[in-house]
């Protein structure tokens, strides 16, 4: 049955790590199954949070419009992540716009089912808690960063995150997706798309990556670590 299905795939969720296995089961009668194409919207800025999304397959961009008309990406979101969480806890307008980068499938909770299940499992609650807890302090890395770190650094460590995030380990070394143009990238890193283009250079010139069509590969892990400025750490087969 497709509930069992989705039960699985919360109990493989970072979100709903902890919860019990009653609510999952609860929580997978109130999910509603959506499919996007590339570039097609789950939701706009500003407008009001009715629903969280959990995504099942493909990824999605987060970008924010200023008062000036600019837009800036924020970032992504790739198959096990949820969307719009926030905002459908505190029933604030959306503070942000999610699209689809590829064809992407989501479940979505609406927000009265979410407040109701949260109101019956106290443990739920507290989980939900500490997910929070947590994107504040990868909030504050980020602006510490994006205030303190020099661009070389800063790409370093985006395209490590994405190889934790996603990368395959192969013969050659870490392949990653990466469905953003580099302009897409420069904007995600606040910075000129030629400036960002011209460190990604330098990475390959070096044999740090490879950059393919909507890929890269990372060829030398540690190395691409020390000029990132993090430590060593076993990455997952």
């Amino acid at each position: 049955m497709a509930e069992e299905r989705w039960v699985s795939l919360l109990q493989a969720v970072p979100l709903f790590d902890g919860v019990s296995a009653e609510t999952l089961r609860l929580l997978a009668t109130r999910l509603r199954f959506h499919r996007y194409r590339r570039g097609e919207v789950l939701f706009r800025q500003d407008e009001p949070s009715l629903s969280l999304h959990l995504i099942t397959s493909g990824s999605v961009k987060i970008s924010r419009t200023t008062d000036d008309g600019d837009e800036a990406l924020l970032g992504l979101a790739w198959s096990g992540s949820c969307v719009g969480e926030v905002g459908t806890l505190d029933g604030a307008p959306r503070s942000a716009s999610v699209i689809a980068a590829e064809p992407t499938e989501t479940l979505a909770l609406l927000r009265d089912d979410l407040l109701t299940v949260l109101q019956a499992d106290l443990q739920f609650a507290l989980v939900l808690i500490g997910t929070l807890a947590r994107r504040l302090r990868h909030a504050d890395i980020r602006l510490e960063d994006a205030y303190f770190a020099h661009l070389d650094e800063r790409v370093g460590r985006r395209l490590l995150q994405f190889a934790e995030e996603r990368g395959r380990s192969t013969s050659e070394g870490i392949e990653v997706p990466l469905p953003l143009s580099q302009g897409e990238l420069a904007s995600m890193l606040g910075a000129g798309r030629s400036r960002v283009s011209s460190v990604l250079g330098a990475y390959q010139d070096a044999g740090l990556i490879r950059l393919g069509k909507r890929s890269f590969t990372v060829l030398q892990l540690e190395p691409l670590r020390k000029r990132a400025g993090r430590e060593p750490t076993e990455f997952p087969a």
